[in-house]
């Protein structure tokens, strides 16, 4: 799922004095450095909380290599709505009431209302799967926490420590925004904070990375329908 917030803060800790100093030396290193650990990883899991104008969302997602699942609950100009996305092998799977497949995914009414609470599952020649899809694999994930452009060092405290980290840019559709990658308090130098800001457009995010390689058991569900059906129904 394309995340709210439009300027990305990746944090991490270096792992030691020596990786703080070689972190300070060459920003595009210490990013080398952080997707090479975070790559060689098998799992994640990650909570991210965002806001914009009219909009709150919390997103809660566990991440594996071929598989994953993404729990968002928001609130949209004061409605509630709440979906599940899975991705097993490259197949997406949707499953979400009536008001959230028509307002937040483009549904129609009628469709919305006749799959509401079904499965649906969305195969990557969709128009819809690359947005569906996004963050509920590892690597999507990363890729989507990735900076690049210009690289510069950028310092925060958080904790109460001071940590230094790469400040780049990125993109998502239609927005360009700013990213810091911070590395962990221990080695490897895993990516385990995210903050977002865009201040013209009123976007901020937060996500926590944690329980790397814990195991994501997530299956394909049963008697998902194809999306093309609900789109010809």
């Amino acid at each position: 799922m394309v995340r709210v917030a439009a300027l990305i803060f990746v944090v991490a800790v270096a792992a030691a004095i020596a990786a703080v100093a070689f972190a300070a030396q060459s920003p595009k290193a210490l990013r080398a450095a952080i997707f090479a650990a975070a790559r060689h990883e098998r799992s994640a899991h990650y909570v991210e909380a965002g806001a914009a104008r009219g909009l709150t969302q919390r997103i809660v997602g566990d991440v594996a290599a071929t598989r994953g699942i993404q729990r968002v609950s928001f609130t949209l100009n004061g409605k509630e709505g709440r979906f599940t996305v899975l991705v097993v092998h490259r197949i997406a799977y949707l499953l979400g009431n009536a008001p959230t497949l028509a307002g937040y995914f483009g549904f129609t009414a009628a469709q919305a209302a006749q799959f509401q609470g079904r499965w649906i599952s969305v195969p990557p020649s969709s128009k819809k799967y690359t947005d569906l899809a996004a963050s509920v694999t590892l690597p999507s994930f990363l890729h989507d926490i990735y900076p690049g452009g210009r690289l510069t060092l950028v310092t925060s405290k958080i904790g109460g420590r001071a940590r230094t980290g790469v400040r780049g840019t990125n993109r998502e559709p239609g927005v360009k925004f700013m990213e810091a990658i911070f590395p962990k308090s221990s080695a490897p130098l895993l990516p385990e904070e995210v903050a977002d800001i865009e201040p013209t457009k009123g976007f901020l995010d937060a996500i926590k990375i944690s329980r790397w390689n814990e195991s994501v058991s997530v299956q394909a569900p049963g008697g998902a329908v194809p999306i093309s059906t609900v789109q010809a129904s």
